[in-house]
């Protein structure tokens, strides 16, 4: 197991986070406002649509920062109750808005699945475990699925067909931080892999990883099902 990034490598993975998105927000917006009347209609809503999806992803990295801060100062409360998987799924991938590739996104939830967990963090760490797929397979589809684990527990599964990674890499990726694969160019530094890991065994959960290189991946968050009696 990885140690814990220090604060200066913290600072750093946040700045190589928030670098890409607001690159994107401030080079569409710049062509917005330059260059308005040469855009048709259609040209400028793909503009603002990746305007508001790369905010969104902004949004997400700053909640995470927040997250891991309260949680090394051990102040982090959540907010959980039995919330329903279908829906959780479905605002994830909202999250992501005009993320390029989305629709190869398949969804498969058992009917009427709960699980007793925080809502909104759910969605952020679903919403990045699928992000992260997206980035790291070119084709193939991506599953989402969720199903009951035995009685107590609700496993929710992320698999794509991308690069993989390599075995001895395995638990940097959840207890680095650091990039999922040994790219030339990451596409990521792993910090929203490594929240997702500590606030689900924050709940009593757990974030696993089963990998091969160029086979792909699957990542399964387990859940309790149900909260205290």
């Amino acid at each position: 197991m990885s140690e814990q990034p220090s604060f200066a490598q913290l600072i750093s993975l946040v700045a190589h986070e928030l670098r890409s998105p607001l690159t994107s927000v401030k080079g569409f917006s710049n062509t917005l406002v330059k260059r308005w009347d040469r855009f048709s209609d259609d040209e400028r809503r793909q503009f603002v649509g990746a305007i508001s999806s790369d905010a969104e992803r902004l949004a997400r990295i700053m909640s995470e920062v927040l997250d891991l801060a309260r949680l090394e100062a051990r102040t982090l409360e959540l907010q959980q109750s039995e919330v329903k998987i279908d829906e959780v799924v479905s605002r994830a991938l909202d999250r992501l808005g005009a993320y390029p590739e989305v629709d190869r996104v398949a969804v498969d939830v058992t009917e009427g699945l709960t699980a007793w967990t925080d809502q909104e963090r759910l969605e952020r760490d679903l919403a990045n475990l699928v992000e992260n797929s997206l980035k790291f397979s070119t084709q193939g589809p991506i599953s989402v699925t969720a199903r009951r684990a035995e009685e107590a527990w609700v496993e929710i599964a992320v698999r794509d067909y991308g690069i993989g990674i390599e075995k001895a890499r395995l638990p940097h990726v959840l207890f680095g931080p650091g990039p999922r694969g040994q790219i030339a160019t990451p596409k990521g530094t792993g910090l929203g892999l490594n929240l997702a890991r500590r606030l689900l065994e924050f709940q009593g959960g757990s974030l696993s990883v089963l990998s091969m290189p160029n086979v792909g991946s699957i990542f399964t968050m387990r859940l309790p099902a149900k909260g205290p009696a």
